[in-house]
């Protein structure tokens, strides 16, 4: 009995009905997408010789093509627990070249890549195609069983001769031979929707993830443009030190030590006044160490080699003149890189809020998932956050990239900005 009800959860389980609902939506989906993307490309085919519509209508079809292979990969995910990772969007070429050049060269990037026609084949002919024909596959199945299975209540009704595939068995030997027929088509027809979606799962792997070499490259790129922006932050970094330590502590050690030199002079003649002199250079040593305090910690703060994360982001969010909430749970503790990285992250979000954003409130939420640290800064202010530009936002994510994590940004206008980081923790 136990092998017997093992059976039949296996045969009528969850993952079956799931299954045949995916066949089923997929068919409905790929009636969908062979429309609406061949009614894009054949537009756009037929006035490609008029440039500003022809290569708009297509790029639109690519884009449409797109946006299905992402629904794809959120059904396999929902229905089936199965990850579909796709090809990133291609950016653009010339990220500083004006919103319509920006425009172009996003259009131009999707036309020329070969994985955004994959998809558009996908969306076109293999979806319509895996749809219908598993969809209709598995709805004969399932109809068969059903109407197979009832035929005893209904055959004494149909008034023709008791034959089964031109035996004829009597009516007794009939509605058994209908009976069995639905019991095996019952059987079949969960197992079928199964190794259908299987199918349709291979298929979609094989035209929609990036191949292996395809990743390489996108990662060799990643890693290049990372380096090169590490290597432009170094230098604005080490210029702002430079620059930091010759108009702050530099300029108060020389008035110091003239100062001292004024005092030195007047010891004989008028102590009082030379004590007056050092209690100044006195004071102007504490203000030169605040001063390179503060610079130090800017490089990298002692509190969060200490205590880390936990007892770093609140001075942060202290010194914010924008309130800020707080909500981190980072343990155990991921490495000082990505510590490193995550602080930093936070304090350019601050400090952007502070000077742009236009907020009432701020949020900081930092926590450890697993083997990753997902960070998020959000604010309530005017939106419109751009990497564009030569903003810090691009520098964020080159620190990013440098650790193999990600960054997104979310800035619609007048509904705030919100700042993601994801980095991965090998610790």
């Amino acid at each position: 009995m136990n092998a017997l009800g093992t059976a039949l959860r296996a045969t009528f389980g969850r993952r079956a009905w799931l299954a045949t609902m995916f066949s089923a939506q997929t068919a409905l989906l790929g009636t969908f997408s062979f429309a609406l993307v061949l009614t894009l490309v054949v537009a756009g085919a037929s006035t490609v010789w008029l440039i500003p519509i022809g290569l708009p209508l297509l790029w639109l079809a690519l884009a449409l093509a797109h946006q299905f292979a992402r629904f794809e990969s959120w059904r396999y995910a929902a229905y089936l627990g199965e990850r579909l990772p796709l090809r990133p969007v291609p950016p653009a070429a010339s990220p500083d070249s004006g919103r319509l050049g920006r425009a172009w060269s996003r259009m131009w990037a999707r036309l020329r890549t070969g994985g955004s026609w994959l998809e558009t084949v996908y969306a076109l002919f293999v979806l319509p195609l895996v749809g219908w024909v598993g969809g209709w596959v598995v709805a004969t199945f399932w109809g068969g069983a059903v109407a197979f299975l009832l035929f005893p209540a209904y055959g004494h009704r149909l008034g023709g001769p008791d034959e089964v595939v031109g035996v004829d068995l009597g009516y007794g030997g009939a509605v058994a031979a209908h009976v069995v027929a639905g019991v095996l088509a019952l059987v079949a027809a969960p197992w079928l929707a199964r190794g259908l979606t299987a199918l349709e799962l291979a298929i979609a792997r094989r035209m929609l993830c990036p191949r292996d070499s395809e990743a390489l490259t996108r990662r060799v790129a990643d890693l290049e443009a990372s380096r090169a922006g590490m290597v432009t932050a170094a230098a604005a970094e080490r210029r702002r030190i430079e620059r930091d330590l010759h108009d702050g502590a530099q300029q108060r050690l020389v008035s110091v030590a003239m100062t001292l030199g004024r005092a030195q002079e007047r010891f004989a003649a008028d102590p009082d006044g030379a004590r007056g002199l050092l209690a100044e250079a006195h004071a102007e040593t504490k203000r030169a160490l605040v001063e390179l305090r503060d610079l130090a910690r800017g490089l990298h703060p002692a509190v969060l080699t200490d205590r880390g994360l936990d007892g770093a982001l609140p001075g942060l969010a202290a010194r914010c003149p924008v309130p800020v909430t707080l909500d981190v749970a980072v343990a155990p503790r991921p490495s000082a890189e990505v510590e490193a990285v995550a602080y930093f992250f936070v304090a350019e979000a601050l400090t952007n809020i502070a000077r742009h954003a236009a907020a009432d409130t701020a949020r900081i939420v930092a926590r450890r998932v697993g083997d990753r640290l997902e960070v998020e800064v959000s604010d309530d202010g005017t939106g419109r956050a751009r990497e564009a530009g030569g903003s810090g936002l691009s520098g964020l994510r080159d620190r990013a990239l440098a650790v193999d994590g990600s960054f997104s940004v979310t800035s619609a206008p007048g509904t705030g900005t919100t700042l993601r980081l994801d980095l991965p923790c090998q610790n």
